[in-house]
């Protein structure tokens, strides 16, 4: 189960302001679960089985027939695949024999199509179209060079049976071309916002391409779900939402996710877009920024040694894996390491953390700690739920309605001008 300490964030809230939130959290928490609109990940409650044989099926699938996944989309839900399948599978799980996951659409990179290209030419390969409509410009431009690509190759009727579509269950660009052209499809239940959510069944495909148990995945999110109905500061995240939304409202301007597993940088992508586009609007909340430990250590050390940046920091904790690795001993002692001889890689990252806290701590930064658990299908699916709560409820304690989608963004509008979108 997830679990929050917040023993370091009273250099910077005091306990009397956390009690007095507790009607503004247990509003936020009533608004999303409970109110007319409420339709938060309502999935999790029913039978997924036959969707889930549907996926599992195609994963079968795309593994006979394709040495390659393109996964198409730039919605969070594509982020949050990624990070499944790094978290699971390691960030090089390409290295290893089996079907390559790739993820493309989040760009408008010509390096990086003709870097896709080339790899794609000498591979069978199939295409897994992600996003509730895939109306943007980089999913859409991606596609289509996709679509040309295959169809090229494979021929019109072949191509289809290599291209899977997750999408809304009604409207969008992705549900008229797939059903134009007839490709299997996955219906992405409509949730907060604009937004597919990472623990939708249908979004999971490539999860089950790279061999991930996708069934102990949405239990895991099951049970966090069911743990943190509770409407007290027992709940973790109340804890996490409240204390971000206090530390927002005392000044503090940026929240540092700080991750000591490599593996766990997609995670920490997609926990960036979920609270940038939730919990950071107009103004308000905490603006969500990443950090590594301890490659990250010389930088923060910058940042946070005075204790006067409007700094918050969240450290990730994973459990450690059974196999240890112990340092080596060097006869010659060049680099002056030898003191940790026999101490386990496991000993020295946790010192590495403890480190970063104390010196956050004696420099009056706030840090939350999260225990994510282990790096396994049922402990991940816990902390991905944990994060789509907290988010939204960050939001509804900031006077957001989650369910209101926020429309086309500025930067989309005005991109589409200067490239001459014909008038509607």
């Amino acid at each position: 189960m997830v679990n929050v300490d917040i023993s370091n964030i009273w250099c910077s809230v005091t306990l009397p302001m956390l009690l007095e939130s507790e009607q503004q959290i247990a509003a936020a928490h009533a608004a999303l679960m409970d109110g007319e609109a409420a339709a938060f990940l309502p999935w999790l409650d029913g039978d997924n089985s036959a969707v889930l044989e549907q996926v599992e099926k195609a994963a079968r699938a795309i593994r006979a027939q394709a040495g390659v996944l393109v996964v198409v989309g730039s919605d969070s839900a594509v982020a949050g695949v990624r990070a499944v399948v790094e978290l699971l599978r390691g960030r090089n799980h390409n290295l290893r024999s089996g079907t390559q996951i790739v993820f493309a659409g989040s760009d408008l990179s010509t390096r990086s199509w003709q870097h896709l290209a080339e790899l794609l030419e000498k591979r069978d390969f199939c295409v897994h179209l992600l996003g509730r409509d895939g109306a943007d410009v980089q999913s859409a431009v991606t596609t289509r060079a996709l679509r040309w690509m295959l169809e090229r190759r494979y021929g019109t009727e072949k191509s289809r049976e290599r291209v899977y579509v997750s999408t809304d269950p009604v409207i969008g660009p992705l549900r008229e071309i797939a059903t134009a052209e007839g490709y299997q499809t996955f219906d992405l239940v409509p949730t907060v916002g604009d937004h597919a959510s990472v623990l939708d069944p249908g979004a999971l495909l490539a999860a089950a391409v790279a061999g991930i148990d996708i069934r102990k995945l949405l239990d895991g999110a099951l049970t966090a779900r069911l743990a943190m109905e509770i409407r007290s500061f027992e709940n973790p995240a109340w804890l996490y939402a409240a204390g971000r939304t206090i530390l927002a409202s005392r000044g503090k301007v940026t929240e540092y996710l700080t991750m000591l597993e490599p593996d766990a940088g997609a995670l920490g992508r997609w926990w960036k877009q979920l609270f940038g586009s939730r919990a950071c609007a107009n103004g308000e909340g905490l603006l969500p920024a990443l950090a590594e430990i301890p490659g990250d250590l010389h930088t923060m050390h910058g940042m946070f040694s005075d204790g006067t940046q409007p700094l918050v920091q969240t450290v990730l904790r994973f459990d450690p894996p059974e196999q240890k690795v112990a340092v080596e001993m060097d006869w010659q002692n060049q680099d002056g390491y030898n003191y940790l001889e026999g101490f386990t890689l496991d000993y020295v990252q946790e010192q590495a953390m403890a480190a970063v806290i104390a010196v956050g701590a004696d420099n009056s930064v706030p840090i939350f700690q999260v225990d994510c658990g282990r790096m396994e299908p049922g402990d991940v699916g816990q902390l991905l739920y944990f994060f789509e709560l907290t988010s939204c409820l960050c939001a509804g304690m900031e006077g957001r309605d989650v369910y209101i989608s926020d429309g086309p963004s500025r930067w989309s509008e005005q991109m589409a001008r200067l490239l001459g979108r014909p008038e509607e």
